[in-house]
C-alpha cells in the first residue's frame, strides 16, 4: 500500500516538473501560439482536446477575419498531429496553414503547396478537406494569373460536384467558386450562369450566407461589364443577408459605395462607405480601411473639397511608403494624380502618374496602365510637351488594343465552354431521366415483389444494356463533334496569312496595270474560297473536288511568286472515278511549307513540285515532293528572320490525320524524307502521308 501511495506522489511531482515544459513547447517560430486563447484551453487534459479546441479556435477566426494568430496557432497544432501521429488533424492544420498563407500573407504559391501537401491526407474525393483544398488551389492559381492551372483543378472540383443532386448546399456553394474563376478570367457568360445556378440553389436550402455572397459577387460581375445599375441592385440584396459575417459585409458595402461613385450619387457613396469602415475598424482590417480612405477621398474631390482630400491621400501615402502593397499604392498614386489635375497642379501629377506606371509596369497591373497612360498624355499636353504627349497617347493606345484583344479571346472562351457546359447539362439531365425510370420502376415491383421479381432482373439488365449503347453512342457522338470542330479550327486557321498575301498580289497588279493577271487571279482567288466555303460545310468532300481547291491554290501561289516554279499533279483515276471522300485542305498544309520554306527561299533556276496521290491496299498514299533549300536550310533561314515565330499549321494536320485514322497514339500516317544531292547537298524534301480510303 505504501509503494502504491509513493508512486502516486513521484507521478504529481513529476508531473508539475514537466508542466513548465509542456508551456514551453507551445513557443513555435511564429511566437507564442497560447496568446488571445481563452482560459478554457489551457485546462483541456489531452492533446486530443487541444487539436480540437484549436481547430474550431482557427475556423472562428477566419470565419470572422481575424487572422492574427492562425498560423501561429496552426502550427502548434502541427506539431501535437505529428507528435501522437494523428493524419487527419495533419491534414486539417496543413489546410489552415495554406489558408494563413493566403488571406493573411497573400503568398498563394506557399498556400498551394500546404493545400496539395493536405490532400494527401483526405483522398476521398468527396472528403469535405479534399473538396476545400481543391477549390483553394483553384483560387489562387487564379489569383496567380495560370489560367491553365486554375482550370485543371476547376474541372476536377467540377466532375465531383456535378455528381451531387441540385438540392445539396455543398454544390451551390462550389458552383459560385466555380463563377469566380470564370469571372477573373474574363469569361462573364459563364460566370452569370453558374451565379445564377448558386442563387437558386442557396435560396431553395435557405442557406442565407451562401445567397448573400453569391448576390453580391454577381453584383461585381454586372459592375465588371459596367452595368452599375444591375451591381446595386445585386450588391443591396446580397448585404441583407450577410449582415452577420463581417467580412464580406464590409466589402460589399465598399463596392456598393464604388458603384455610387461611378453615378455620382455621392451622398449614397458615402452612407454605404461608412458601414464598410465601421466594420473595418471593428475587425481591424487596415487594408479596407485604406481603400474606402482613397474612396473618402474621390468623394472629396468631386465635391471640390480638395484639401480634406489632399490629407487622405497623404496619409495613405504614408501608411504604404516602406511596404509591399503596390496594388493599394498603384490605386492613391492615380487618384493623387486626379486630386492634382482638378487643382491644375499639373507637374506634381506628372510625377505621380510617372510612379504609378512604373509600379503597374512591374507589377503586370494592366488595369492601372491603361488609365496611367491617357491621363500621362493629358497632362504633358496641359505642361505643352506635346511630343511626350503623343508618345504616351500611342502607348495608351497600343495597350488598349491589347486589352480588346484579350477580352476577344476570353469571349471565344466563353462560348466554348457556355457550349460544354450546356452538353454537359444535358447529359446530366439525361442521366436523370434514367435514373428517375429506374427509381419509377423499382416502386412498381415493390407492390408486388413476389410476381414481378423475375421481370425486374430482367429489366435492369435490359437497362444496363441499353444504357451502355446510349453512352457509348454519346462517346462517339462527342468524339465526333470535337474532330469536326478541330477541323474548323484548322479551316479557319489556313484563311489569314493566305488570303491577304492574295489581296497584295492583286494589288500588285493593279498597281502595275497588269489586268489580265489580275483578273485571273482574282478569279482563282474567288474559286478557291467559294470551294473552301463549301467544303466547311461537310466533314469530308470527294478527292476530286479537294484535289481542285488543291490546285487552284498552287496556280495563285504560281502567280503570287511570278511562275519562279513548275509543278505537276497526278491522281490515281481510281481516286478521281471513284467515291472516295478526305477531310478538306487535308494536305494543302505541306504543299504550303513545300513552296513558302522550301522553293520560295531557293534561287535555282529550274524549282519544281510534285503532287501524286494513288491507292494502295485500301490506303491513299500522298507524295510531296520539292526540289527546295531542305528543311536545314529553311530552320536557319527561320531563325535569322522570324526567331519567335511557331508555326501550329502542321502539327494540328498530324492531329487531323490521326483522328481521320483513327490512330490517336503514335503513328506513321506522316513520313518526311530529306533528299540530297551525290555531292551531299540538299536537294529538297519529300512527304508522303497515308490516309484510309474511305
Amino acid at each position: 500500500m505504501i509503494k502504491i501511495i509513493c508512486k502516486i506522489l513521484l507521478c504529481f511531482f513529476l508531473g508539475l516538473m514537466t508542466l513548465p515544459v509542456l508551456i514551453s513547447a507551445q513557443q513555435t517560430e511564429f511566437g507564442t501560439v497560447t496568446s488571445h486563447l481563452p482560459s478554457l484551453y489551457f485546462k483541456l487534459k489531452s492533446d486530443t482536446d487541444r487539436m480540437h479546441f484549436l481547430m474550431k479556435a482557427i475556423e472562428d477566426s477566419l470565419n470572422e477575419g481575424q487572422l492574427n494568430h492562425v498560423m501561429q496557432w496552426a502550427h502548434f497544432g502541427l506539431a501535437m498531429a505529428k507528435k501522437n501521429n494523428t493524419d487527419t488533424m495533419k491534414g486539417i492544420f496543413l489546410f489552415d496553414i495554406g489558408k494563413a498563407f493566403a488571406y493573411k500573407y497573400n503568398k498563394f504559391d506557399s498556400a498551394i503547396f500546404y493545400y496539395k501537401t493536405a490532400i494527401y491526407y483526405f483522398p476521398d474525393r468527396h472528403n469535405k478537406y479534399n473538396l476545400l483544398s481543391t477549390r483553394e488551389i483553384m483560387d489562387r492559381y487564379s489569383d496567380l494569373g495560370n489560367k491553365d492551372s486554375s482550370f485543371v483543378w476547376l474541372n476536377m472540383l467540377s466532375n465531383v460536384i456535378d455528381t451531387m443532386p441540385d438540392t445539396s448546399p455543398i454544390k451551390s456553394r462550389y458552383f459560385q467558386n466555380i463563377a469566380l474563376v470564370y469571372q477573373g478570367f474574363g469569361l462573364n457568360k459563364t460566370a452569370i450562369r453558374y451565379y445564377q445556378i448558386a442563387i437558386n440553389g442557396t435560396r431553395q436550402n435557405k442557406n442565407f450566407r451562401g445567397l448573400g455572397m453569391a448576390l453580391a459577387n454577381l453584383g461585381e460581375l454586372y459592375n465588371q461589364t459596367g452595368n452599375t445599375e444591375k451591381a446595386i441592385k445585386y450588391s443591396k440584396e446580397g448585404m441583407t443577408y450577410l449582415a452577420d459575417v463581417n467580412m464580406p459585409y464590409m466589402q460589399t458595402a465598399g463596392n456598393i459605395s464604388e458603384y455610387y461613385i461611378a453615378q455620382s450619387n455621392y451622398d449614397s457613396a458615402t452612407r454605404y462607405l461608412n458601414i464598410s469602415q465601421a466594420v473595418a475598424k471593428k475587425i481591424n482590417d487596415f487594408e479596407t480601411q485604406l481603400v474606402n480612405q482613397n474612396r473618402l477621398a474621390l468623394i472629396f474631390i468631386a465635391k471640390k473639397e480638395f484639401t480634406e482630400a489632399k490629407k487622405l491621400l497623404d496619409k495613405s501615402l504614408l501608411a504604404l511608403s516602406g511596404t509591399e502593397n503596390y496594388w493599394n499604392k498603384c490605386i492613391t498614386l492615380l487618384d493623387y494624380a486626379v486630386l492634382d489635375t482638378a487643382t491644375g497642379n499639373f507637374a506634381n501629377a506628372k510625377l505621380h502618374l510617372i510612379e504609378a506606371v512604373e509600379i503597374a509596369l512591374k507589377n503586370n497591373f494592366k488595369a492601372f496602365t491603361v488609365p496611367a497612360f491617357k491621363s500621362l498624355s493629358t497632362v504633358y499636353e496641359k505642361l505643352r510637351d506635346y511630343k511626350s504627349a503623343l508618345d504616351y497617347h500611342k502607348q495608351y493606345v497600343d495597350m488598349k488594343d491589347s486589352l480588346a484583344d484579350e477580352k476577344t479571346t476570353s469571349e471565344l472562351a466563353d462560348l466554348d465552354v457556355s457550349y460544354k457546359t450546356q452538353q454537359k447539362e444535358n447529359e446530366i439531365e439525361l442521366l436523370k431521366k434514367d435514373n428517375d425510370i429506374k427509381r419509377l420502376e423499382i416502386s412498381n415491383n415493390n407492390k408486388a415483389k413476389a410476381f414481378f421479381i423475375t421481370a425486374l432482373i430482367s429489366a435492369v439488365f435490359i437497362f444496363s444494356i441499353l444504357y451502355y449503347q446510349r453512352s457509348r453512342r454519346n462517346e462517339i457522338e462527342t468524339k465526333k463533334i470535337k474532330a469536326e470542330l478541330e477541323n474548323e479550327v484548322l479551316r479557319a486557321q489556313m484563311n489569314p496569312h493566305f488570303i491577304f498575301n492574295s489581296l497584295n498580289s492583286i494589288e500588285n497588279f493593279i498597281m502595275k496595270n497588269e489586268k489580265r493577271l489580275a483578273s485571273d487571279y482574282l478569279n482563282k482567288f474567288a474559286r478557291l474560297i467559294r470551294m473552301i466555303l463549301d467544303s466547311s460545310l461537310n466533314g469530308v468532300v470527294p478527292i476530286a473536288k479537294d484535289m481542285e481547291a488543291l490546285q487552284l491554290y498552287i496556280d495563285l501561289e504560281q502567280l503570287r511568286f511570278n511562275n519562279k516554279f513548275s509543278y505537276s499533279t497526278i491522281i490515281d483515276p481510281i481516286l478521281l472515278n471513284g467515291d472516295y471522300k478526305i477531310p478538306s485542305l487535308l494536305i494543302q498544309p505541306y504543299v504550303e511549307n513545300a513552296i513558302v520554306h522550301g522553293l520560295s527561299h531557293s534561287d535555282d533556276l529550274n524549282l519544281f513540285l510534285s503532287v501524286t496521290a494513288q491507292l494502295k491496299n485500301n490506303n491513299i498514299i500522298y507524295t510531296i515532293t520539292d526540289n527546295g533549300i531542305g528543311r536545314l536550310q529553311a530552320a536557319i533561314y527561320k531563325e535569322q528572320n522570324k526567331p519567335f515565330y511557331k508555326s501550329v499549321g502542321l502539327h494540328i494536320t498530324e492531329e487531323r490525320i490521326k483522328n481521320f485514322n483513327r490512330h490517336p497514339g503514335k503513328d506513321e500516317s506522316v513520313l518526311i524524307t530529306d533528299l540530297y544531292n551525290s555531292d551531299g547537298t540538299s536537294a529538297g524534301t519529300k512527304i508522303e502521308i497515308t490516309l484510309k480510303a474511305v
